[in-house]
């Protein structure tokens, strides 16, 4: 635990940035780091402007993070490749990718194709030796099992999603009046 002379001298160094985002997060830091960083602010004569720069950039920051999770969705190919390479050991770098820059739904879809192929490359597998199926017959059957998983991602796992962040954001934008302002935007 810092003692507050440790604190004033720490946050003295601090951008004004630093300063107005530990008192926005308030609940992520002591009474007595926020209490500081107030004072270390007052004595810099912050200007409404600073604080609405700001301000636009953490809009900024939920927009980008709503535009990852709701519009940035894995391409047609990208599903596919994740559909029929289902492999851990080949995909895993796409997948690291996609966890390290942020894209939360890109890496949950990356995880159904990849599941889903390898549950339907089994079963069909599986349907071909109680059947004594074809190769081509049975690489047909897992070539269109692709057909109902995308049918099933865009219907109802990318819609969950949606509604999953619509419910963690709408009240705050209720409570703003900007939410049409936000969505139309998006």
């Amino acid at each position: 635990m810092m003692t507050a002379e440790e604190l004033k001298k720490n946050y003295s160094s601090f951008s004004t940035k630093k300063l107005l985002e530990i008192v926005d997060n308030k609940f992520d830091y002591t009474e007595l780091a926020v209490t500081i960083a107030l004072a270390e602010l007052s004595t810099r004569q912050v200007s409404e402007q600073d604080i609405k720069s700001y301000k636009d950039e953490q809009i900024e920051k939920v927009e980008s993070f709503i535009k990852r999770n709701i519009l940035d969705d894995l391409t047609v190919l990208q599903k596919n490749l994740f559909y029929f390479v289902w492999f851990p050991l080949i995909n895993f770098a796409f997948k690291q990718n996609f966890r390290d820059d942020g894209y939360v739904l890109k890496l949950k879809q990356a995880n159904y194709y990849s599941l889903i192929g390898f549950v339907c490359f089994m079963l069909t597998g599986i349907i071909s030796g109680i059947y004594e199926l074809s190769n081509w017959t049975s690489f047909a059957i897992w070539i269109f099992g692709f057909a109902p998983a995308y049918a099933f991602d865009e219907t109802f796992n990318r819609q969950n999603q949606i509604k999953r962040l619509r419910k963690r954001y709408a009240p705050r934008e209720a409570e703003d009046g900007q939410s049409s302002d936000r969505e139309n935007d998006l």
